[in-house]
């Protein structure tokens, strides 16, 4: 019978390739991207809820919020489409990395007018 230490062992040869030396990590570069623009981002469009998970066919892991407008917005994050993270304020020409995260929906709040460029993968 194998011991717990054995177990551990062959779970990580699983995980580790040993003929590069490497750690396996996960990539998503599946090709599908999604990407949503706003050039007049006003009161009236606020919030903006961009459904990555539809729109995309699945979770999404990488990309970011780009402010091109004078004004400012702010960005919440979802990773399960109800739950909300912080309020992440976007002034004019500061881009968000959205680096490694899980994004199932993204809601772009009005401050003052703006625009913005999103993209997803």
């Amino acid at each position: 019978m194998a011991t717990d230490s054995q177990k551990l062992n062959s779970l990580a040869q699983v995980e580790h390739d040993h003929t590069e030396y490497r750690k396996r990590v996960a990539a998503y570069a599946d090709g599908s991207s999604v990407s949503y623009e706003d050039t007049s981002f006003v009161s009236g469009d606020s919030p903006a809820a961009l459904d990555i998970y539809t729109d995309l066919g699945r979770i999404g892991h990488d990309g970011y919020v780009i402010n091109d407008g004078t004004g400012n917005f702010t960005v919440e994050i979802s990773f399960n489409g109800t739950t909300y993270g912080g309020l992440h304020t976007i002034k004019n020409g500061e881009i968000l990395k959205l680096t490694g995260l899980t994004i199932k929906k993204i809601r772009i709040i009005w401050v003052t007018n703006s625009s913005y460029r999103v993209f997803v993968v």
